[in-house]
């Protein structure tokens, strides 16, 4: 009687075993049929969005938000510390140009195009300029042409910027998109200021106040040959580096220029160190 008793407890015990190993199993199972629905779901998002990304599309630009804020808030010891600009950096006087306002305040109109590199690396100085006078908002994070010289060069699109100073208004026209393709019009009183002054048609071309403009980016384009935003801003931040040492010395050249037509307003501005070191190149 007790071997048999013994015998059917040991025989009771295997079956729970099995029992227990068949629902290990089953749960196993499930969980990999749960991961496996959970990785075509992630596959088939990922390959929408792949599909609704245009043509050509910028790359997620790692670091673009980042070096734009830092721009916009870049100290002013750190343009006290910047080379002085050259010659070849100041705007040139427009012979019959008069002044062009917005709103009671002298204008700064920049007209360019997103697939323009030149117009890319330019942008760097003006936000570093004009951010020492005002608050930019709807400025969005982009890259030049890949297929124009100094290709994918990291940059910002100013055409839905807008900007707000007590002392200057900017607008800005951006021609064509970056594949080349029509974007903002340019017309009116901008569009003859364009003709009259700049019959050749080059980008960038900027104006300060009607008076003043410069045609061509005033940055040395090979310094930001290859650069990621995170290199270009971090080298914005060091005036001995390539990109520190031509861009920091144009946004002081940019700065005077804004100051001779402000009334030297914001005064801490148009008083520091490199503003006057640079205001000696304006050309009255």
């Amino acid at each position: 009687m007790a071997k048999s008793t013994r015998a059917e407890t040991a025989a009771r015990a295997a079956q729970l075993r099995a029992e227990a190993a068949r629902k290990d199993r089953q749960r196993t199972q499930v969980i990999a049929a749960s991961v496996a629905v959970v990785v075509v779901i992630i596959a088939v998002v990922v390959g929408v969005v792949i599909s609704n990304r245009p043509k050509d599309a910028p790359a997620a630009a790692s670091g673009g938000a980042a070096a734009l804020a830092t721009l916009e808030k870049l100290p002013a010891t750190l343009f006290d510390k910047a080379p002085a600009p050259s010659p070849a950096q100041a705007p040139t006087k427009l012979q019959g140009g008069t002044a062009l306002t917005q709103d009671g305040k002298p204008k700064v109109l920049y007209i360019g195009a997103e697939y323009c590199p030149f117009c890319a690396m330019e942008r760097w100085a003006l936000i570093g300029a004009l951010s020492r006078f005002g608050t930019f908002t709807g400025v969005t994070e982009t890259t030049s042409s890949s297929t124009d010289v100094h290709p994918n060069t990291p940059t910002f699109s100013f055409k839905d910027a807008k900007f707000t100073s007590d002392v200057v208004a900017f607008q800005a026209i951006e021609t064509q998109d970056r594949e080349g393709k029509p974007l903002q019009t340019l017309d009116g009183e901008n569009l003859a200021l364009f003709q009259k002054f700049n019959p050749g048609g080059g980008i960038p071309w900027v104006t300060y106040g009607g008076t003043h403009a410069t045609d061509g980016a005033t940055v040395e384009a090979n310094a930001f040959e290859g650069k990621t935003y995170d290199q270009i801003i971090a080298g914005i931040q060091d005036p001995t580096s390539d990109i520190g040492k031509t861009v920091t010395p144009a946004i002081n050249m940019i700065t005077a220029q804004i100051c001779s037509q402000t009334d030297g307003k914001p005064a801490n501005v148009c008083t520091s160190q490199g503003v006057q070191s640079a205001s000696v190149l304006l050309k009255r």
